[in-house]
């Protein structure tokens, strides 16, 4: 027990040393990360669909500014010398919009109340980002349900028209506070890939957006 408990330790001093820059001075100011959104698109949009995406639920001990990690079975750490610039919350919703406002086939992102007719809302809840440290590797992982709901500019009976948890989980060889957030935001990048597919799919089967003719399937 005393052997695991060192190990764990020694993991999580690595994580700490990593995530600082200089350790010489009196005190050490944390370092902080973003998740950040996708650069804009350079072409004109020619979607057709509103969305609107509320602020992302992010759950307890995810939803604060430091960033976590897991040493062992039912064991979790703060990184004292690493956080966020903001909630996750917030950035992740501003990240998922920036995701979805590039796709071919939307034409703008909303909050709701904006005013704005929305095909869909689309409700994300990210129910684990941590940096998992194992004897045998190290990964971080993100996972999220997200829910799709129909608008008020569906002609459809109101209702659920997708609902999928995704999770990616990319190995790590270093250690550091930047490698996990570096991780994290390729990890969105994935799962607003395979997201923005089925809810492509999901949209054409609700009847709110057309499919082009001689589309491959899956496309518009």
């Amino acid at each position: 027990m005393r052997t695991t408990t060192c190990r764990a330790l020694a993991r999580i001093a690595a994580v700490v040393l990593g995530a600082t820059s200089c350790l010489s001075g009196p005190a050490i100011a944390p370092k902080t990360f973003s998740i950040d959104p996708p650069a804009p698109r350079s072409a004109v949009s020619t979607g057709t669909v509103i969305l609107a995406v509320p602020r992302v639920e992010v759950t307890q001990p995810y939803s604060g500014q430091s960033l976590i990690y897991s040493t062992g079975e039912h064991t979790l750490q703060r990184d004292p010398y690493a956080r966020f610039v903001a909630p996750p919350g917030a950035l992740l919703t501003a990240a998922i919009r920036g995701y979805l406002v590039n796709a071919d086939f939307v034409r703008d992102v909303v909050a709701p109340g904006d005013g704005e007719l929305w095909a869909a809302t689309v409700d994300v809840a990210v129910s684990k980002m941590e940096g998992e440290l194992r004897p045998g590797g190290s990964s971080a992982v993100l996972i999220m349900r997200i829910r799709v709901r129909s608008g008020p500019a569906m002609t459809r009976e109101p209702g659920e028209i997708l609902l999928k948890t995704y999770t990616s989980t990319i190995p790590i060889t270093r250690t550091t506070a930047q490698d996990f957030v570096n991780a994290w935001n390729q990890g969105l990048e994935n799962i607003m890939t395979q997201f923005q597919s089925d809810l492509r799919s999901s949209l054409v089967a609700a009847g709110s957006l057309q499919e082009r003719p001689g589309a491959p399937p899956g496309r518009n």
